[in-house]
């Protein structure tokens, strides 16, 4: 396994994780029973919490993803989108899926761009930081609720690594 840096703890671990991620599969089932859906993951984080919720969806659902920063260092600024989703978005339902909701401004851009065409926009992240919010907006599923702490593991990283570890760990 990665060893985890020295100034960081476990926050959640891979069962209470599995859990809530299982918790939002079912509310994801009983919502798009029947339905049609494009899930649109955003790269890198949401990757695994897209992965965790495709094996564990009952309904139908096609896959697409964007890639969006909003960071260059450590100073947040405008959307750039390094990948924009391919698939058409008119008239389907359309989850995005992030690994973390935090400011809530790459979340909002994503809303606002898919809503254009889209029959309804859902998101469902594994972590909210409700703490930090800047745009007044809230995630549709949300996994854990999480503290104003900088987090790794599960998508979320550390200048690119640690992204695989099966727990997530706050800075102490």
């Amino acid at each position: 396994m990665t060893p985890v840096p020295e100034n960081f703890e476990v926050l959640f671990t891979e069962q209470e994780i599995e859990q809530a991620i299982d918790r939002i599969a079912t509310q994801l089932n009983v919502e798009f029973k029947n339905k049609d859906v494009l899930v649109v993951c955003v790269m890198h984080g949401g990757l695994p919490l897209t992965w965790d919720l495709m094996k564990r969806a009952d309904f139908n659902l096609e896959l697409d993803f964007i890639r969006v920063r909003r960071y260059l260092g450590t100073s947040g600024g405008m959307l750039h989108f390094e990948r924009d989703f391919k698939l058409d978005v008119t008239d389907k339902h359309v989850l995005i899926v992030d690994d973390v909701l935090d400011r809530g401004v790459t979340l909002a851009g994503l809303y606002e761009r898919l809503a254009e065409n889209a029959e309804k926009v859902y998101s469902a992240v594994l972590c909210d930081k409700r703490a930090l919010r800047e745009v007044e907006i809230e995630a549709d599923y949300v996994g854990l609720v999480a503290p104003d702490r900088y987090l790794i593991g599960r998508g979320m990283d550390m200048d690119g690594r640690f992204r695989q570890l099966p727990s997530i760990y706050a800075m102490k």
